[in-house]
């Protein structure tokens, strides 16, 4: 976690430095990875101002408060994006719990033989269906599973001519199966 802080319209203070620093080094435990956390503090007339931005780990919060102490702003918008944070982790959290149960493989009672078709028992226990995927390059696979939000996409790759599948791994990355 690497903490910038800039002072605005108000000298530089060791002691506010610190104290920001100390406040803000408790959201480590909310990303896994590395994170950029911009402070500015900032006095105008008798407001102080506190605004902090968050990036990195895929994440991005932002928060600014206003008080009459400095210190109390600090902590005002530390709460603030400690907030914020913890519903991420949440939605993160419920996000894979509901892949996870998606994954589940339910197992179900073999049909009972009677005068149909294979084809036809084996429909009633594997659910059909139907893609339509269309010649696109790579990048513009992953620019669709953004926005469809979907854990994978088929798509025929516009170089190679094959179908390819684009999935989300359990890490968060993308991965790429080619035939």
């Amino acid at each position: 976690m690497r903490i910038n802080i800039t002072f605005r319209h108000v000298e530089s203070s060791d002691e506010l430095k610190e104290y920001a620093e100390q406040r803000l080094k408790k959201l480590k435990k909310y990303a896994d990875g590395p994170m950029l956390v911009n402070v500015v503090l900032t006095v105008e007339k008798f407001r102080n101002t506190a605004e902090v931005v968050i990036s990195g780990d895929g994440i991005r919060a932002a928060a600014k408060e206003m008080h009459e102490d400095m210190k109390a702003a600090i902590d005002l918008v530390s709460d603030k994006i400690e907030k914020q944070l913890k519903k991420y982790r949440d939605k993160l959290k419920t996000r894979s719990k509901r892949q996870a149960a998606a994954r589940k493989v339910t197992t179900r009672p073999a049909p009972e033989i009677s005068n149909k078709t294979d084809r036809d028992s084996l429909e009633e226990i594997i659910q059909v269906e139907k893609l339509e995927y269309k010649p696109m390059s790579v990048e513009e696979a992953v620019a669709q599973l953004q926005v469809l939000g979907e854990d994978f996409i088929v798509f025929t790759n516009a170089e190679t001519n094959k179908i390819n599948v684009i999935y989300w791994r359990k890490d968060g990355t993308l991965g790429l199966i080619e035939p």
